[in-house]
């Protein structure tokens, strides 16, 4: 019977819960400077990852 529920579940879930593609989600996005950085170029390439140049 659990097994059931969680399949019925599962099914609703789904067809309510839009799909999202993570690759996606990444994106590089560069500066020639910024404040994070001490004003040097710097690229951001997922919303946490920020790199200095």
């Amino acid at each position: 019977m659990y097994r059931k529920v969680e399949t019925l579940g599962a099914r609703l879930l789904g067809a309510l819960v839009p799909r999202v593609d993570a690759a996606a989600a990444c994106s590089v996005t560069c500066w020639t400077y910024c404040w994070q950085c001490n004003y040097r170029p710097c690229c951001r390439k997922t919303d946490c990852l920020l790199q200095c140049h």
